[in-house]
C-alpha cells in the first residue's frame, strides 16, 4: 500500500489547478515577447530623459597638408616674399560641452511621449495577460467538462456491459430475441465510440492549453467548479469602463497623440543652445601648438536658430497630429460601447446558463430514477433490452449536459470578471481560489 501511495504522489503533483494555470501565463511566449517590448519602451523612456542633460563630446582630427601653409607679403620698398604660417601636419582635439537652453518645449514633449508610450506598453502587457487568462479559462472549463462527460460515459459503459451480460444470458436461455441482443450490443459500441471521442477531445484541449502556457499539461485538478458572485445591476459595466486595461491603453493613445501635437508645435519656436569647448591644436598629439598660432583655442558661446519658412510643412504636421488625436478619441468612445455590450452579453449568458443548469439537473435526476426503474423492469423481463439501453444512454447524455453547463457557467462567470480588468479579476476571483 505504501508503495502504491509513493507511485500516486507524483501524479497528484502533476495535476494543475486553475490558479496554478494562471500563474503559468508569464511563461507564455507571447507574454515574454510583450515583456521584451515593455522593457524596450522603458529603455526608450530613459533615453528620452537623457535629453534633459548636457552632452559631452570628444573630437580629434589630424590632417597632412600637401604644401606648408604660407602667406605672401607685399611691403613697400621690399620685394615680394613668402612666409610660412603653419606646419604641414596639423592636429586638433576638443572636449565639447553643449546644453539646449530652449527647444520650443520639444524635449518636454518627447519625454512625455516616451513616458506615455512606456505606460501604454505596461498596460498592453497586463491586457495580454487578461486575454490569455480568458483563453486558459475557456480551455480549463472545457477540459473539466470533458472529464466529467468521460466519467458519465464510463458509468454508462459499466451499466451497459452489465445489461449486455444479462441480455446475453436471457438470449442463451431463449428468453430474448436476437435483434434485441444486437440492439443493446450496438448501443454498447456506440458508448465506447463516444468515450473514445471525448478522450481524444480532452487530449486535444490539453495540447492547446500546453501551447498557451508553454508547459506540458497532463491533467487538471478541479473537484468543484466554483461559480463566482457577480455584481448587481450595472456594476460590472461600470467597473469595466473604469478598470479595463485595454481602455486605459486607448486613453493613453490620446495622450500620446497630444504629445505629438506639442512636439509638432515646437517647430514654431527658436532653439537656443549653450556650448563650451576645451580645444587645443598643434603639430603632434601633445597639442602644444605648432610654433605659429596659440595652442589653446578654447571658447564658450551661444547659438540660436529659428526656421522662418519651410513651405507650411510644420503647419501640416500640427494638423496631422491633431487629427490623429481626434481619431484616437473616437476609437476610444466606440470601444467603450463595445466593452459595455460585451459585459452585458456575458451577464445575459450567465442568466441563461443558470436557468438551463437548473433544468438539466432536474432532467438528470429524472433520468437517473427512470434508468433505475428500467433496470429493474428489464431484470424482470418487463421491457425490452433496447428500452434499457436507451435509458442508460439518455442518463449519460443528461449527466454530460449538466457537466457542460456547469463548466460553461464557471467559464462565463470568470470571464465576466476578466472583462472588468485583470486587476479586478485578481481581487475578486484569484483570492477566492
Amino acid at each position: 500500500m505504501r508503495r502504491l501511495l509513493l507511485l500516486l504522489f507524483p501524479l497528484c503533483l502533476c495535476a494543475q489547478t486553475y490558479t496554478e494555470l494562471l500563474n503559468l501565463l508569464e511563461k507564455s511566449n507571447s507574454y515574454k515577447s510583450a515583456k521584451e517590448l515593455e522593457s524596450a519602451s522603458e529603455s526608450l523612456y530613459q533615453a528620452a530623459l537623457g535629453k534633459n542633460l548636457p552632452a559631452l563630446d570628444a573630437t580629434l582630427s589630424a590632417i597632412e597638408f600637401n604644401e606648408i601653409p604660407n602667406m605672401t607679403l607685399h611691403l613697400p620698398s621690399f620685394p615680394v616674399t613668402k612666409a610660412d604660417v603653419g606646419t604641414r601636419r596639423h592636429l586638433e582635439g576638443a572636449l565639447i560641452l553643449s546644453y539646449p537652453l530652449f527647444t520650443g518645449f520639444a524635449i518636454s514633449a518627447t519625454i512625455d511621449k516616451a513616458r506615455l508610450e512606456n505606460e501604454q506598453a505596461m498596460l498592453k502587457l497586463t491586457n495580454l495577460k487578461r486575454n490569455l487568462a480568458m483563453h486558459v479559462t475557456q480551455l480549463f472549463s472545457a477540459i473539466i467538462a470533458e472529464e466529467r462527460v468521460i466519467d458519465a460515459l464510463k458509468s454508462s459503459e459499466l451499466a451497459i456491459n452489465q445489461a449486455y451480460q444479462k441480455a446475453k444470458g436471457f438470449y442463451t436461455n431463449g428468453l430474448l430475441a436476437q435483434s434485441e441482443l444486437y440492439a443493446i450490443e450496438a448501443k454498447k459500441y456506440d458508448i465506447e465510440a463516444q468515450l473514445l471521442h471525448h478522450q481524444n477531445q480532452k487530449k486535444q484541449l490539453l495540447n492547446q492549453l500546453s501551447l498557451i502556457v508553454n508547459t506540458k499539461i497532463e491533467t487538471l485538478q478541479a473537484n468543484t467548479l466554483q461559480t463566482f458572485e457577480i455584481p448587481n445591476g450595472d456594476g460590472a459595466k461600470e467597473i469595466a469602463l473604469n478598470e479595463r486595461e485595454d481602455l486605459h491603453v486607448m486613453a493613453k493613445a490620446i495622450d500620446v497623440a497630444q504629445s505629438s501635437v506639442e512636439l509638432a508645435k515646437s517647430k514654431n519656436y527658436p532653439t537656443i543652445a549653450m556650448v563650451g569647448v576645451l580645444k587645443g591644436q598643434g603639430d603632434s598629439l601633445e597639442l602644444n601648438g605648432d610654433g605659429y598660432t596659440n595652442a589653446d583655442k578654447s571658447y564658450v558661446g551661444l547659438s540660436a536658430s529659428w526656421n522662418l519658412f519651410n513651405g507650411f510643412s510644420d503647419t501640416h504636421t500640427i494638423d496631422a497630429a491633431r487629427a490623429s488625436k481626434m481619431s484616437a478619441f473616437f476609437n476610444l468612445e466606440e470601444y467603450k460601447q463595445q466593452v459595455a455590450l460585451e459585459v452585458e452579453n456575458t451577464e445575459l449568458e450567465i442568466k441563461t446558463l443558470n436557468a438551463e443548469l437548473q433544468s438539466a439537473k432536474l432532467e438528470e435526476k429524472a433520468s437517473e430514477s427512470y434508468t433505475n426503474l428500467t433496470q429493474g423492469r428489464f431484470d424482470n423481463q418487463l421491457i425490452s433490452a433496447d428500452e434499457l439501453s436507451r435509458a442508460i444512454a439518455n442518463l449519460a447524455s443528461t449527466k454530460a449536459k449538466v457537466a457542460t453547463l456547469q463548466s460553461e457557467l464557471f467559464n462565463q462567470s470568470a470571464r465576466l470578471w476578466l472583462e472588468c480588468g485583470w486587476g479586478i479579476f485578481e481581487k475578486k476571483v484569484l483570492t477566492q481560489q
